[in-house]
């Protein structure tokens, strides 16, 4: 039994270090509130859509109505089936600085082919990626993306894209998932590692995008269009995050267990193609989480408790709390914080469910 609580032991350090330093970065983050932006250079937003239709009614205008002097918008039409090329034609009617690029008989599957041929098309030396099925919390997200990645002089911006709320348990889960993700990807890029984005709210330069030629690195997989692109080309000085509420992206979640399942089984998918080092934190990171909570089962089936076992589990608890509350409050749900501890006592038989997938199902679908 000694060997076991010092293997416990060691594994809520861990779980310590993360939520009491490494996230602790996010919780002090400040965005910019103020900084004026000396020059306004061109972005181009670029979606790619297939059968979108509804959400291009839908999402459409609030990017096309950016309040910015230089941006165009390219939608390509990923051999849509519906009425999409429709929607897209009446939007052209009305707004010039809309370019739609259709693609037919693609060669692979996922999304690579399409982005890349919306970003061969971009005049302007910033690219700006959202998906159809987002909308701009306000008119301002270009400016607010932009003046994060002048202000720093970055190469890259990584934005955040909450998915809207609803009064139902898969609804909370999501909504749970997402923000811890986003939790992690934001800290360790505040710490200058940066992994990851999230292509529903992601800037970078062109130039970039050149200079990798691509996606050839990872061609092979569907899936990864945007973190395994980060995970290539960010690196300790080229990053920035904007957390400024005008820049969020709002997007509906999976409205079923089995959509979620197939949804982060293609997320997962990618993980396992980072950089070694990404590997071994985000590895070190779940295997703690999953090793805190199975010691405490088994603590609770023994009965052997300690006034350090419980220390470190309240230590724990309240940095957590802290993290988590801090977050929520910049990102406008501080109310969602009542179901963190129940959520995050779950996330072990996640990572059970999602084990084929971490340890390397590839991905073959579309997006």
């Amino acid at each position: 039994m000694d060997v076991f609580f010092i293997m416990w032991y060691s594994i809520a350090i861990l779980q310590l270090g993360y939520w009491g330093i490494v996230f602790q970065r996010l919780v002090w983050y400040r965005p910019l509130q103020n900084h004026t932006i000396c020059s306004f250079p061109g972005v181009s937003i670029i979606i790619c859509a297939r059968n979108e239709a509804a959400n291009l009614q839908k999402n459409l205008e609030s990017i096309l109505l950016q309040d910015y002097p230089i941006f165009e918008v390219i939608v390509v039409n990923d051999d849509s089936s519906d009425e999409s090329l429709d929607v897209l034609r009446a939007y052209e009617g009305q707004f010039t600085h809309l370019k739609v690029v259709h693609l037919r008989n693609k060669q692979r599957q996922g999304k690579k082919e399409a982005l890349t041929k919306g970003i061969a098309q971009a005049k302007y030396p910033w690219i700006l990626l959202t998906d159809a099925d987002c909308k701009a919390a306000s008119s301002n997200w270009i400016r607010q993306m932009y003046q994060q990645a002048e202000a720093s002089k970055s190469a890259i911006v990584l934005g955040y894209g909450p998915y809207t709320r609803a009064k139902t348990w898969l609804n909370r889960w999501v909504q749970f998932e997402t923000i811890y993700v986003a939790i992690q990807y934001l800290s360790f890029a505040l710490w200058k590692i940066p992994y990851m984005g999230v292509g529903r709210n992601l800037m970078y330069q062109k130039s970039l995008f050149i200079q990798e030629n691509g996606f050839e690195r990872h061609q092979h997989i569907a899936s990864g269009d945007d973190d395994l692109f980060i995970n290539a080309v960010a690196n300790n000085h080229n990053t920035a995050i904007c957390l400024h509420e005008d820049s969020f992206m709002y997007s509906n979640p999976p409205n079923s267990w089995k959509a979620l399942y197939r949804q982060k089984q293609r997320h997962y998918s990618t993980s396992t193609t980072y950089k070694f080092k990404h590997k071994i934190l985000l590895g070190l990171l779940s295997v703690s989480h999953f090793c805190f909570y199975l010691g405490l089962c088994i603590f609770i089936i023994t009965n052997n408790w300690t006034n350090s076992i419980v220390g470190i589990i309240l230590l724990r608890t309240l940095l957590m709390h802290l993290v988590f509350g801090k977050y929520l409050r910049k990102v406008k749900q501080r109310s969602f914080l009542k179901y963190v501890l129940i959520l995050d006592a779950l996330l072990p038989i996640y990572y059970i469910i999602f084990a084929s997938s971490l340890m390397g199902q590839q991905n073959k679908t579309w997006k």
